[in-house]
């Protein structure tokens, strides 16, 4: 059996982290309201192409909410969803790192397949929200079956780019110290929004993190360099392991879209399977979730391959941005970066204003 899966681990009050794309706090239901509408519209894009996968969706929170008067339980009845509810067991401590604190959420998501599923040959694809389907997943886990049950892909970073405060030149260093291996290259650094791989290898994985975990722990104690998110644990999991990443560019795309501040958007992104598009969760997705959900009776699924495709690339202005949209970021864009200015003035000290 293949699965599709993507979360939703929600912050609760008082363990908030920053999620720039949102501009919201995320604890509150404003922000997550924004990933409910992702989510159900990963499963309705998923489900027009891929219908003999299960479907599952991976969450810490009991009750689905009502979103724009629609109850979330049952639009994924609806799509033939099933919840799983997971604690999130392993929770940074105050201070970890300030970002996207629930991305070790995942760790929980593989602890609960290693619990339930015996069969080590079905296969898992967890992919974040924020991402749509445009044609079937099968070639997908084809890859991942002819590479004994593994897929993923690297990030084109350079090796000197810090991202979530780690470079991969730290991140040689860091692997070095881990492992006391001495490394003749720099390691590549795996998308994070992308997993698949069997319970077998799901098995080894998630084994090798419950050995790293109190590591972690322990450097933050002692303010050492550590693995600040999922990224770059899974990466040195990876590499421990010697699973490598693939070279394929057409199976999935992280698509910056935002001509504000960058867009890396190809004329060939159309043919792409699956679109990551992380800038997209309160522009081109929030309007495709209106147009295929809110407005459509049947998620869409009556529209035509081509039709579906030409409404997600004109929704989303892939590859190409109408004036309109154009106009759009540009006004959005300066009134969040007003907002922002706004928030940091009103905490000032007032010896500061």
């Amino acid at each position: 059996m293949n699965y599709i899966c993507t979360w939703l681990c929600a912050d609760v009050k008082g363990e908030e982290s920053i999620y720039p794309q949102t501009g919201e706090k995320s604890s509150g239901q404003k922000h997550q309201n924004i990933y409910w509408r992702c989510l159900v519209l990963f499963y309705a894009t998923s489900k027009r192409f891929n219908k003999t996968q299960k479907h599952l969706l991976f969450t810490n929170v009991n009750v689905l909410p009502e979103v724009d008067g629609k109850s979330v339980q049952h639009m994924l009845d609806e799509l033939g969803v099933e919840v799983i509810f997971t604690d999130f067991k392993y929770k940074t401590p105050k201070g970890y790192f300030n970002l996207f604190q629930n991305q070790f959420y995942e760790f929980s998501i593989l602890e609960y397949i290693v619990g339930h599923n015996k069969n080590p040959e079905d296969k898992y694809l967890i992919v974040d929200s924020d991402c749509i389907f445009t044609k079937a997943a099968d070639e997908l886990f084809s890859e991942a079956e002819a590479n004994n049950g593994f897929i993923s892909f690297e990030d084109a970073c350079s090796t000197e780019l810090v991202i979530h405060g780690l470079s991969r030149v730290d991140m040689k260093h860091l692997y070095e110290d881990l492992s006391g291996v001495v490394l003749d290259e720099i390691p590549g650094y795996h998308l994070g929004e992308f997993f698949l791989a069997s319970v077998k290898n799901i098995n080894t994985i998630f084994s090798d993190f419950l050995e790293l975990w109190p590591e972690l722990m322990r450097r933050h104690t002692k303010g050492l360099p550590k693995f600040n998110e999922e990224a770059q644990t899974l990466s040195y999991i990876y590499h421990k392991n010697g699973f490598k990443a693939s070279p394929r560019t057409d199976l999935l795309k992280r698509i910056w879209t935002n001509p504000v501040f960058y867009r890396n958007v190809e004329k060939t992104d159309p043919e792409v399977t699956i679109w990551h598009l992380p800038s997209e969760k309160t522009y081109g997705l929030a309007r495709l979730y209106e147009t295929l959900v809110n407005t459509s009776a049947d998620y869409g699924m009556a529209l035509s391959d081509k039709a579906y495709l030409d409404t997600v690339k004109t929704t989303l202005g892939i590859p190409y941005l109408t004036l309109s949209m154009r106009l759009e970021y540009y006004v959005l864009s300066y009134y969040r970066a007003l907002r922002k200015r706004a928030k940091k003035i009103k905490f000032l000290p007032k010896a500061a204003l």
